[in-house]
């Protein structure tokens, strides 16, 4: 009976000191787990500003516009300020009108470096397109669709000048004729402006086009021939209208001109004596030559 009290009493002493044993490692072990935890909820909470970034896929000579950005949340740092721009320290609209200088990604943050404003250097370069050039044109609120015309419009370019008549043993007569010379020119620019978001009209003095080699050098000789003017077009297309605005090597075709003869009946077209014959009109460096076949 005794030796069955010492084993009983015996167990209770081990089992005691298991417990104790384990309390008091658990007891070493929660300042470690608590510290652990609290840095967890610290990284979780840090600070967060919103800045802007790229909602699309952002091409260069993009000119950005409000649907382009998105604020997303970004870790605060001490030179976040100076890199992106941040809510509340910047604005969305002072990106718009603003050009993409070199490709942006979705997601990708903005910055000063990424994109050129109105007025800086290369700010035209980055609107034009691939292999295409930039031309201005002095125009006034006639010639220049009374302002109604803005960055982004398509237009046609229309050449009025005095043409002079060259006939057999005359000095010829002077007629005026006005010519389409180029169709479907995209404005890049009115004045300095590039802003395609401004809704109010304004008579601009000049207007940038965005054309191709071949067409910079006819808007350069046409302004020496005679007064030029915009025709705009609208933006909905005829079915057909895409094929007759095609390409012929670095010329649009299209064109047309009209005579002042035309235009009224009190002018009349140069004629020739005797039975009627047929004419044909060549025209030289802004003069006409007319030959006549019986």
């Amino acid at each position: 009976m005794a030796r069955k009290l010492i084993l009983v009493l015996f167990a209770l002493i081990i089992a005691g000191s298991t417990v104790w044993f384990v309390r008091n490692w658990a007891g070493n072990q929660n300042p470690q787990v608590v510290q652990q935890t609290a840095e967890i909820v610290v990284q979780q909470q840090k600070p967060t500003v919103e800045i802007l970034v790229a909602a699309s896929n952002l091409p260069a000579g993009t000119l950005l516009r409000e649907e382009h950005v998105t604020w997303q949340a970004w870790p605060e740092s001490d030179d976040l300020e100076e890199r992106y721009f941040v809510k509340e320290k910047r604005e969305v609209k002072d990106l718009i009108g603003t050009v993409v200088r070199q490709g942006i990604a979705t997601g990708e943050p903005l910055s000063d470096g990424r994109i050129v404003k109105p007025g800086q250097s290369g700010f035209l370069a980055a609107v034009l397109r691939p292999g295409t050039r930039a031309v201005s044109i002095e125009i006034n609120a006639t010639s220049g669709v009374a302002g109604f015309v803005f960055p982004g419009d398509r237009v046609d370019l229309i050449l009025t000048m005095q043409i002079t008549n060259q006939q057999d043993g005359g000095e010829g007569s002077r007629t005026r004729a006005s010519e389409t010379i180029l169709t479907d020119v995209r404005i890049v620019a009115m004045d300095q402006s590039t802003n395609d978001q401004s809704q109010e009209a304004s008579v601009s003095r000049v207007a940038t086009l965005e054309v191709t080699p071949k067409e910079a050098e006819i808007v350069s000789l046409s302004q020496e021939l005679g007064r030029l003017s915009l025709s705009l077009r609208s933006i909905a297309r005829l079915p057909d209208e895409k094929d007759k605005d095609v390409k012929i090597g670095d010329i649009r075709a299209g064109r047309g001109f009209t005579r002042d003869s035309d235009v009224s009946d009190l002018i009349s077209a140069p004629s020739v004596s005797g039975s009627v014959a047929r004419k044909v009109i060549i025209y030289r460096s802004g003069q006409s030559t007319q030959q006549s076949f019986e």
